[in-house]
């Protein structure tokens, strides 16, 4: 089961007006079996058991709800315009867009990629963790021999789950979706959206939204 891992987290004024919804949406993004979630107060304590790997997957969810019920949602509201330069600035590297697109898109916002910028409804400060996440991904694949589509599969796993990526490589051939050639170089044999929503739906036992985009070949 591994060793017990437990979360303070404090009710966001705007989760308090509705607090059986923010439990149910924290309850759904924590990671983990068993989650124990306990209310005191303005205070929820989160505990589950695992490894590294699962900590930081539900640190990950709990800061998306977070995010989500700190951020006051307009009706009609216009969508956000983030440069290229950025959302490099915040990653520390220069990342795909179409990578973060496609996790924003996951989030629940509506999200595209236009004109060297990420148009998206998502808050900025989940835009950034994304990318940052992002960033974690591409820094561990320094030395990885990978085409550049399985490379992105990878950032993507990696990124939407907390995973490491030896962690999403395991993934990716349990799914059967990551091939490895002769010379030891991976790569997909399926367009990598595609991968990722299988894998993701795998894990997590449910969908996946997709940002708009074709396939692409994998080189």
């Amino acid at each position: 089961m591994g060793r017990k891992r437990v979360f303070i987290v404090k009710l966001p004024p705007e989760a308090r007006a509705n607090r059986e919804k923010f439990l149910e949406r924290l309850f759904k993004a924590v990671a983990g079996d068993p989650v124990l979630i306990r209310v005191k107060g303005d205070q929820v304590r989160v505990e589950v058991y695992g490894g590294d790997v699962l900590a930081r997957q539900t640190l990950l969810g709990i800061r998306r709800v977070l995010e989500e019920f700190s951020t006051p949602r307009v009706p009609g509201a216009g969508m956000v315009r983030i440069p290229r330069r950025v959302v490099y600035r915040e990653a520390g590297v220069a990342i795909p867009l179409d990578v973060l697109e496609l996790l924003l898109s996951r989030y629940g916002y509506e999200t595209r990629v236009e004109d060297d910028e990420i148009v998206t409804k998502a808050p900025t400060s989940l835009v950034y963790s994304a990318a940052r996440e992002i960033a974690r991904m591409l820094e561990e694949m320094k030395t990885l021999d990978a085409t550049r589509t399985a490379k992105k599969f990878l950032m993507a796993v990696g990124a939407a789950t907390g995973a490491g990526v030896l962690e999403a490589i395991d993934w990716g051939f349990e799914h059967d979706v990551l091939e490895e050639d002769d010379e030891g170089k991976l790569y997909l044999n399926l367009d990598w959206r595609e991968a990722v929503k299988r894998v993701l739906a795998g894990k997590e036992g449910g969908g996946l939204e997709l940002g708009e985009g074709g396939a692409e070949e994998d080189r």
